[in-house]
């Protein structure tokens, strides 16, 4: 995440690099066979030199060992593939960019390496058409840790990315992405998978996301082409313990802490058959977001998941949002607004087709922002993040007698996957979360005292006010003996049928009997003191 996305009363969560174009299609020409193999360190010292002498459909195999180099590749379809995921190592001894840079050449594949310590990134595709990273470690790494931006017809598989200060895995800027995420862990990062305005075709399926402050989180920004983000499928994951305070994290990152599976601004994903467990905030949820512009969600749908033990809601719809975003047939406990399948059911009529859902998740995650505001927020330093597991599995063809397989777009690449069973996954170990106490949607624990104020207030107020203004206009309208019965019948109407708007007509318009002072205290005085105390809030916050 390279800026920041403003919130306005909602949420601020991702930001990526600056806008840039997807990589331009025919794909470079692919060759017709294998190529050769150039061995590291036996035909030549280095990586790069490696990368540089080898042709387009060749294979550079590289030995164990630790190698203190950042490498680029401009050769199309290469295969650059290390003898043993472990102990193949390419070090930046946090004072080189990139572990691996693939940089506008088509098809190539990655696999069985390790990137650690790098400042940026620890393999990353720009601007590519068709990309690989298989049975790769990315631990360690100042921003991301397997990474393609720009790029179409990818996969990443068999992977593993830790201790990064934004995400462990990021498909972003790209439509349609044709890509695949599966059989992947992340822990220990910022976000487990981000992915800004990436749309089409592309699906996040069959992995395991944990111990990082927020787990799954595709999104929009104007930062980037391709808004709004859409068409995702998320399925078959299993996602639990996405509540670390001692991951590294920028200031805006702390917005996610807690959730699961969060949808920021994004339309018509499909979230299906994941099992999240134990969340601090929220179990699955669907948020707007702002940039430039405003994004709410909408046309989501999440169905068939098992989502248990979220601190605040298993599922989640955060007002405004655009329409068309629902729930169904999930094993839930709780969510925000209350009996959201009810109120927001993917079959059949929708008793709110236009948007809907709570402001409670919108108060939250805004107060949770301000708290991050002065950078004094829970967090720790991405370099000093656990080790990966030992002995990660390898490729499970033997290394040097396997032929050059490289990422050929639509024909090697993305690679057909099925989506496991919920039933199958095995539920997580570990502290489970117990329901936060709350009024409304709005906890009663809070991480400062003035968030609590804010929550509480800066949420509930309106509807106070709201309610108080109702009451009052029909209790005017009641003691107005002298008028008709049909003329106050007609205001009354107006009142309780126009949302908001209905009893300020009545106090402008509507020959109340209240004096005009009293009035304008009420309404206009009412509101004004709510916009004082939520610029209190941020002042204070900041």
């Amino acid at each position: 995440m390279r800026r920041f996305a403003t919130v306005l009363a909602l949420a601020a969560l991702l930001v990526a690099p600056g806008v840039r174009t997807q990589a331009q299609e025919p794909p470079d020409p692919v060759p017709s066979g294998p190529k050769g193999t150039v061995r590291v360190p036996q035909d030549v010292a280095t990586i790069q030199q490696a990368v540089d002498r080898a042709e387009p459909g060749g294979l550079v195999l590289i030995a164990a060992g630790v190698y203190r180099e950042a490498v680029v590749v401009t050769t199309p379809y290469l295969t650059i593939r290390g003898m043993d995921r472990n102990d193949t190592i390419l070090e930046g001894d946090f004072e080189l960019a990139n572990g691996i840079h693939v940089l506008e050449a088509d098809g190539v594949a990655v696999e069985n390496l390790t990137a650690r310590n790098f400042l940026v990134n620890g393999f990353f595709w720009s601007n590519v058409l068709g990309y690989r990273g298989s049975y790769l470690t990315a631990h360690t790494n100042g921003d991301y840790g397997i990474y393609a931006f720009g790029s179409r017809w990818g996969q990443f598989d068999h992977s593993y990315a830790s201790g990064s200060p934004d995400a462990g895995f990021y498909i972003g800027e790209c439509k349609p992405c044709d890509a695949v995420i599966t059989d992947v862990l992340a822990e220990h990062n910022a976000l487990g998978y981000s992915g800004t305005n990436a749309s089409g075709n592309l699906a996040i399926v069959n992995s395991e996301w944990r111990e990082n402050l927020g787990g799954i989180v595709p999104n929009t920004l104007d930062s980037e082409a391709f808004a709004p983000q859409q068409d995702v499928v998320i399925a078959g994951n299993h996602v639990h313990h996405n509540n670390s305070t001692t991951v590294d994290a920028k200031e805006y990152g702390y917005v996610p802490y807690g959730m699961g599976i969060v949808v920021a601004g994004g339309r018509g994903n499909r979230v299906a058959g994941n099992l999240v467990e134990d969340q601090a905030t929220y179990g699955i949820a669907m948020i707007p977001i702002v940039d430039t512009n405003f994004w709410p969600s909408g046309g989501n749908e999440v169905r068939n998941n098992v989502v248990r033990r979220s601190g605040r809601a298993d599922l989640a719809l955060a007002a405004p949002s655009a329409g068309g975003d629902c729930f169904e047939d999930n094993d839930s406990s709780t969510s925000q607004p209350p009996a959201a399948e009810l109120l927001f059911p993917c079959d059949g009529p929708r008793p709110f087709p236009g948007g809907g859902g709570s402001m409670a998740p919108t108060a939250n995650v805004l107060s949770r922002y301000i708290d991050s505001l002065d950078g004094e927020f829970p967090h720790g330093d991405w370099r000093e993040q656990p080790d990966p597991p030992e002995d990660l599995p390898d490729m499970p063809d033997n290394p040097a007698t396997a032929p050059p397989n490289p990422a050929i777009p639509q024909e090697a690449v993305p690679e057909l996957y099925r989506i496991r069973d919920v039933a199958d996954i095995r539920p997580a170990r570990g502290i489970q979360i117990s329901q936060e106490v709350s009024i409304m949607g709005v906890p009663l624990v809070a991480s400062s005292w003035w968030t609590l104020l804010l929550g509480l207030y800066g949420y509930i107020l309106p509807f106070v006010l709201y309610a108080s203004w109702i009451a009052i206009a029909m209790w005017d309208l009641i003691r107005r003996e002298r008028d008709s019965i049909p003329d106050r019948a007609r205001w009354m109407g107006i009142v309780l049928v126009v949302p908001f708007l209905g009893p300020l007509l009545y106090f402008a318009f509507g020959r109340s009997t209240i004096p005009v002072q009293l009035r304008l205290m009420l309404t206009a005085g009412g509101v004004i003191a709510y916009l004082v105390f939520l610029l209190l809030g941020l002042v204070i916050g900041g």
